[in-house]
């Protein structure tokens, strides 16, 4: 992925996500006409938030994340930037729409604890014990600039679960997420054709295997990825669902080991318990009635 700047890898997921969930659409409408009349319908109701979506989703959540990696460890950016459920969960708790805020909050707090141990895995056993194994390198200015960044990404996210969950009340979630992710598309394309932050021509000189990673991107990890949560919040209030995304790091460490064959390390096996309990409590402290 080296042939890419991070701006053009957001470009291309909102790109490749728009024409994905288009043509999705315009089959499930029965044909073009009732799809793009589905489109022109769906934002017509949604209005201003499916530009909010497309300004959060797609172009800020996704730069900051990308900008951020530039000067930090990819799994402490991951923590990092993951960490909008238990700022969600704060939230919850302060507004008062949690049946059990404390333990909505703790819940939600151990899980994250969990994804840190996960993540970092001999790493920071190592640094917690005082064993020999490797230590968590020396933070410097570059390193507290990427924290902040990645921090900034995180609350957007926070946000972006809130927002979604408004716009997205009886609408459909499919042509929402094509619109905001077109809107998204739109906007880093412009910065693109500026020349900041990478180019557009810069996408016909990369080579086939980063080409097929970027499909997969627009399509699996964006298009279909973004679509499943946007229905998730359509039916159930952000605070039920969002500790839920905690799941994703240690499974991901799950796929790894079974199709890659690599080792499973203690990072898995004391992290995976602590998040799954962290999301058990998360689970029996939310409320039902409010996000």
């Amino acid at each position: 992925m080296r042939e890419v700047t991070g701006l053009m890898v957001a470009f291309d997921r909102a790109t490749v996500a728009t024409f994905t969930l288009t043509i999705i659409v315009i089959l499930r409408a029965g044909g073009l006409r009732p799809g793009l009349r589905r489109l022109a319908d769906t934002a017509g109701q949604a209005r201003w938030g499916v530009v909010s979506l497309g300004i959060v989703n797609f172009a800020g959540t996704s730069v900051l994340a990308m900008t951020a990696q530039q000067f930090l460890p990819a799994s402490v950016n991951g923590l990092i930037n993951n960490l909008a459920p238990l700022w969600l969960s704060i939230f919850a708790a302060m507004m008062g729409t949690a049946v059990r805020p404390v333990m909505l909050v703790t819940g939600s707090a151990l899980a994250a604890v969990g994804v840190a141990i996960v993540l970092l895995g001999d790493t920071l056993l190592a640094s917690f014990t005082g064993g020999s194994g490797a230590t968590m390198p020396d933070a410097d200015a570059t390193t507290w600039i990427g924290v902040a960044i990645s921090l900034t990404g995180s609350v957007l996210i926070c946000y972006q679960n809130y927002l979604a969950r408004k716009v997205v009340q009886g609408l459909d979630p499919v042509a929402i997420t094509a619109l905001g992710s077109a809107c998204g598309s739109l906007i880093v394309g412009l910065v693109l054709a500026t020349g900041t932050g990478g180019t557009l021509s810069g996408f016909g000189t990369v080579s086939v295997p980063t080409a097929l990673v970027l499909v997969w991107l627009g399509t699996v990890s964006t298009a279909f990825n973004f679509t499943l949560w946007t229905y998730a919040l359509s039916q159930l209030p952000v605070a039920r669902i969002v500790n839920l995304q905690y799941l994703v790091p240690p499974l991901g460490v799950v796929v790894s080991v079974v199709f890659l064959g690599e080792p499973v390390g203690p990072g898995l096996v004391v992290g995976a318990p602590a998040i799954l309990v962290g999301i058990i409590l998360a689970q029996r402290g939310t409320a039902m009635a409010r996000a």
